[in-house]
């Protein structure tokens, strides 16, 4: 997987998808099955998007949640699955770079490990 965006799934699977050049937003609606969506800026180059009402539609997403505590973002869990992307210096969503896809994927694989479930 390189140079993608990251869906992450309420079970811990994580499935690669690219975010087209046009219509993203859609695009992220469909990955993430929602007609909401919000965003959670886990660095100023890494975004989590999720859907905006995934409380009430989707179960917790354990792994999503830890994921964000590592970034400092420990006050909610997070429901459903969710979308990691980059983002430009002017706040648009982009595909991750081959180098940021190998590091979320080890962060993934990380959290993954210390919940208990198998990468």
């Amino acid at each position: 997987m390189t140079g993608n965006a990251l869906v992450l799934a309420v079970d811990g699977t994580v499935t690669a998808i690219t975010l087209p050049d046009r219509d993203r937003l859609k695009a992220m609606y469909a990955a993430l099955g929602c007609d909401l969506v919000d965003v959670v800026s886990l660095t100023d180059k890494i975004d989590m998007w999720l859907d905006d009402e995934g409380i009430y539609n989707h179960p917790a997403n354990p792994y999503a949640t830890q994921l964000a505590r590592r970034y400092g973002h420990t006050h909610q869990p997070y429901f459903g699955p969710v979308l990691l992307c980059g983002v430009t210096s002017d706040g648009d969503s982009i595909n991750l770079s081959p180098a940021q896809t190998q590091a979320a994927i080890a962060q993934i694989t990380d959290v993954l490990v210390s919940i208990g479930a198998h990468p």
